[in-house]
């Protein structure tokens, strides 16, 4: 099972695995690969700079003829094993193809990197000699009778696939029945491995299978999932050195509270985020709508921004240079809220005039009308690219289909903000008081509700939909653990008055929470300590809604000072791409009306 030190073997899969063989041993060491497993490192070993012993605490072989150096100088104490950090660098140098320092290193560190049993076990694996497989696997010697029949399951569950690839039908049925039958309670995966005997072609079984065969990476990935069943002190996880790698990366990023982005793989420094979330110098200010902007959001797929406007029409901008794709022209009234198709192909619109609409993207022709409301619809959410929902201040919440018919309707409170988590199957809807109705999504049931001490204005909710913020008439934004029903974090330093202001989950796994001001001043907080990060002033007037997106990295805000203000986050050394984009007209130097009919909020 071994080769001379500058041997490489190319085994059945294509796998190429140089074995590392010194001519005077007796050791031969795998290919390092095994699973992505996050076990602790290694145990065992010595810790120090060790001595002439000839086998480690763990069983592990120390190199053949060749006693351990002991005239190093080692520079530092460390509390970390000196054979689990030897080995580990081995099992890195190998991955890496630096194989004639591997071989010095084995030399002079007296440690290997697997021992024999391991390094059979492996080769038996990866050349597809099964016969040897088992005896291989025993005498590594595993840590419960349930490890083992789970590892055997895995090794003959490939060979069973094999053979069917060969159609050698008589011999995998006889794995089958005498073999696999007998090392799991597993019915219904039996009978689909039963099943594939009727597979026609190799063709046919590794599509049946999601199985890429046995010349693809099939005899690795066994080999990989046997990994979790071996102690790691026997067989060093796979890519252990870069799992460790990542894990002080992420620590590095979980403490960050201005973590924006996914981190790079720089490992000379620790990671560290700029001062600025959203950096001033870069934000980028729109111009198209007539009078105040009352809402905007983002297309799922992060082509186009859309924006709702008291001038009665919505404008759909395009996130790659913001100039203006559409203006959707046709309601009589002031429109104070829009969403987007799950497929970005359309949008609905809601409108003081008390009717909803549809517009198709592509042309920015409306598609339909929606008329079965009594009184302004506040909210409305898709739950598929065939129907959507939504609420009013009527007390009723409808859903609608994409071909103009209503599906079902409730009754409820008045309806001051609603979010849906079609995959939790959760609707929730703010009343006109104080409480968040909780409702199955599937069924429109009642579930329960959370009180909060005043009026909410809106709504927002987690992308992983655990977490809902309800912001406040008195300026307070709230933070709720939906699954523990608690109150878990609170939000202040806005000013809120009788207006609706859209709050937002914002950044890398919605690690800020943004609201705006009736000053014209961003918000920003860190969601996990509640703490101040961002008070980002570019609007005269109050800004009315926020919106994130992931695709986009950036937030957007409305304001009553007609504009709409693109905050990219931060993806490098700030630079100056401030530009102002004008629409169908410039900005109006003339001084807005702040009546009350602004909102459907004025009649509460």
């Amino acid at each position: 099972m071994t080769l001379p030190l500058d041997n490489h073997s190319a085994n059945s899969n294509g796998y190429s695995s140089p074995t590392l063989q010194p001519n005077n041993a007796h050791l031969s060491n795998g290919e390092g690969e095994g699973s992505n497993s996050s076990n602790d490192a290694a145990t065992g070993g010595s810790t120090g700079s060790g001595g002439n012993s000839n086998s480690s605490s763990n069983g592990l072989c120390r190199y053949p003829g060749q006693p351990q150096q002991t005239s190093r100088n080692c520079l530092r104490d460390s509390p970390y094993s000196e054979e689990q950090v030897v080995r580990l660098i081995m099992q890195e140098l190998h991955d890496r193809g630096f194989v004639d320092t591997l071989t010095l290193l084995q030399k002079e560190s007296g440690f290997t990197l697997e021992d024999e049993p391991i390094a059979r076990f492996r080769a038996s694996i990866l050349a597809g000699e099964w016969d040897q497989v088992k005896d291989a696997l025993l005498s590594i010697g595993l840590s419960s009778e349930e490890n083992k029949n789970a590892a055997l399951f895995a090794i003959k569950r490939q060979q069973f696939l094999e053979m069917l690839e060969k159609r050698k039908l008589k011999q995998a049925l006889i794995i089958l029945q005498n073999e696999l039958r007998t090392l799991t309670q597993d019915i219904p995966q039996l009978h689909r491995l039963s099943s594939l005997l009727m597979c026609p072609t190799p063709e046919e079984l590794r599509i049946a299978a999601s199985w890429d065969g046995s010349k693809g990476r099939s005899r690795f990935q066994v080999l990989e999932s046997l990994q979790s069943y071996i102690s790691p002190g026997k067989m060093v996880p796979a890519r252990r050195m870069e799992t460790l790698f990542d894990q002080a990366i992420e620590r590095q990023c979980d403490v960050c509270e201005r973590h924006v982005i996914s981190a790079g793989h720089d490992l000379y420094s620790d990671h560290s985020c700029a001062s600025s979330v959203f950096p001033p110098e870069l934000q980028i200010n729109l111009q198209g709508h007539d009078d105040e902007v009352w809402y905007v959001a983002f297309s799922p797929d992060g082509q186009y921004l859309a924006s709702a406007s008291r001038d009665k029409t919505c404008i759909l901008w395009s996130t790659k240079d913001y100039s203006i794709v559409h203006k959707l022209v046709g309601h009589d009234g002031e429109v104070s809220y829009l969403e987007w198709s799950p497929d970005s192909s359309m949008i609905v619109s809601a409108s003081n005039d008390k009717t909803i609409r549809l517009w198709d993207v592509a042309t920015g022709h409306c598609k339909d009308i929606y008329t079965g409301h009594e009184e302004t619809a506040s909210s409305c959410k898709w739950l598929d690219n065939e129907r959507f929902i939504t609420g009013s201040l009527d007390q009723k919440i409808i859903i609608w289909s994409t071909n103009g018919l209503m599906v079902k309707q409730i009754s409820s409170p008045r309806v001051h903000d609603m979010v849906v988590s079609v995959e939790s199957s959760l609707l929730l809807a703010a009343d006109n008081n104080s409480s968040v109705h909780i409702y199955d999504l599937s069924t429109l049931t009642f579930l329960y509700k959370l009180e909060e001490p005043t009026t909410i204005m809106s709504l927002a909710l987690s992308s992983n939909s655990r977490y809902c913020l309800t912001e406040l008439r008195t300026g307070s934004l709230h933070m709720w653990d939906l699954e523990t029903r608690t109150r878990v974090r609170d939000f202040s330093g806005h000013i809120q008055g009788g207006y609706v202001i859209r709050c937002t989950f914002a950044g890398l796994d919605d690690r800020f929470v943004a609201t705006g001001s009736e000053d014209g001043t961003l918000f920003v907080w860190s969601r996990s300590t509640g703490r101040l990060l961002e008070r980002l002033k570019y609007h005269t007037k109050s800004i009315n809604g926020c919106a994130w997106s992931k695709q986009v990295s950036a937030l957007a805000t409305a304001s009553d000072d007609k504009t709409i203000c693109i905050w990219p986050a931060y993806h490098g050394a700030p630079s100056d791409i401030s530009k102002n984009i004008e629409g169908h007209s410039s900005r109006s130097e003339t001084s807005l009306n702040d009546s009350d009919d602004r909102s459907m909020m004025s009649n509460v």
